[in-house]
């Protein structure tokens, strides 16, 4: 039942990923991998248990040994199509001769006739060691593993070069479902080898290469997902996020709006996290701008006065909290002054960044003692209104 399970997961992924195509038409990579996954979803399929069972009940006395052909056969297309995969990502993308693959089938059905035609002599100990029966290990596992080395040291450089996230997570999971892929390869494609060496019996050697079959298998399905449905998967983590800036933000935007309602922009229907802390942003920095002609000119020595009495640092947060807490102070009681035109400057901070600053510019603006004790001078300062002054 656990190899059906594995098999219907990866029939499920690409049946997704096949209805998905109806919209947006599916590249050849992607391709390749929904190849990989349905060769392996009918490999691990035609080699459960209840399937060979279901088999041998009805009188095929070769039941297994066809199964294991059948499944092993399956198997070799499944890597092949990975192999295929790895060149995709390569520019320009090289050519993948099909001979081998066809090559290796042949040798495989070859090595299993010779088989079939001693079955006979399948409990002797002289069977493992026949030529079919080495060959047949032989053959499977070289080109198995063969394509996963290609593969994995191809998709490892290919992840190297994408830049952090879900995909690049997702590579990193395909090449250690890998690496676990040709260690089952290994394990279960020699049984001949380990049975001799270990001198385990069939029954207890069998469980052990399906449980690493079913690792690999659920690694597979883990890379696919987090690759191919990046966004189902980072939706939530952004959610997340926004929520949290807003948050951050909002102690500042707050006071802002209070003070200069004229920048609240107009309400919308759209009402996300990140719709919100973009709005909240360009709020932020209209109030800013707006509040530049009321920063008092004493506010660079009594920051550092403060900064000085309160062991704290002169930090750019701490600077730019202290100048809205005074401009505000400043603009209730009518005062400006004059200031000289901001600079040009060709670089665009990314949203990330202004997020950070004006997180950090929020947090200093309500827990500071600095920009307390600037805004209570700045009070004491200007109490009157302009006029009367």
């Amino acid at each position: 039942m656990i190899s059906y399970f594995a098999a219907g997961m990866l029939v499920l992924i690409s049946a997704g990923k096949l209805a998905a195509a109806r919209r947006v038409p599916l590249s050849p990579g992607m391709r390749y991998l929904l190849g990989f996954f349905l060769s392996m979803a009918a490999a691990l399929t035609v080699s459960a248990e209840p399937t060979v069972r279901l088999l041998s009940a009805h009188g095929a006395p070769t039941a297994t040994l066809v199964c294991r052909l059948v499944s092993n056969a399956l198997q070799v297309l499944a890597v092949h199509f990975l192999m295929r995969l790895a060149r995709a990502t390569q520019t320009p993308v090289p050519r993948t001769r099909s001979w081998p693959l066809v090559l290796c089938w042949v040798l495989m059905a070859v090595c299993f006739v010779d088989m079939v035609l001693h079955v006979d002599q399948s409990d002797t100990p002289g069977f493992d060691w026949r030529f079919g029966t080495v060959g047949y290990q032989m053959v499977l596992v070289g080109y198995a593993v063969g394509c996963l080395t290609m593969f994995m040291r191809v998709l490892t450089r290919h992840a190297r070069q994408c830049p952090r996230g879900s995909f690049r997570t997702g590579l990193q999971v395909i090449v250690t479902a890998s690496a676990v892929t040709v260690v089952w390869g290994l394990y279960s494609g020699l049984p001949t080898l380990w049975v001799s060496v270990t001198g385990l019996p069939g029954d207890n050697f069998l469980p052990a290469s399906r449980m690493i079959g079913l690792v690999a298998m659920v690694l597979w399905v883990a890379g696919a997902v987090v690759t191919t449905w990046q966004g189902m998967v980072e939706r939530p983590l952004r959610w997340l996020t926004a929520r949290r800036d807003v948050r951050a933000v909002t102690p500042l935007w707050s006071a802002l709006v209070a003070a200069l309602p004229r920048i609240a922009l107009p309400p919308t229907a759209r009402c996300g996290a990140e719709f919100v802390l973009y709005r909240k942003l360009i709020e932020i920095r209209d109030g800013l701008l707006a509040l530049r002609q009321h920063v008092p000119p004493e506010l660079a020595d009594w920051v550092r006065e403060s900064a000085c009495r309160h062991g704290a640092a002169e930090d750019g947060p701490t600077m730019a909290a202290a100048e809205v807490a005074a401009a505000l102070v400043a603009r209730r009681s009518g005062h400006s002054w004059p200031q000289a035109p901001a600079a040009r400057t060709s670089s665009v901070p990314s949203i990330g960044a202004e997020t950070a600053w004006l997180s950090a510019v929020s947090a200093a603006f309500t827990s500071s003692p600095v920009v307390d004790e600037v805004r209570k001078r700045a009070g004491a300062t200007y109490a009157m209104p302009a006029e009367a002054a």
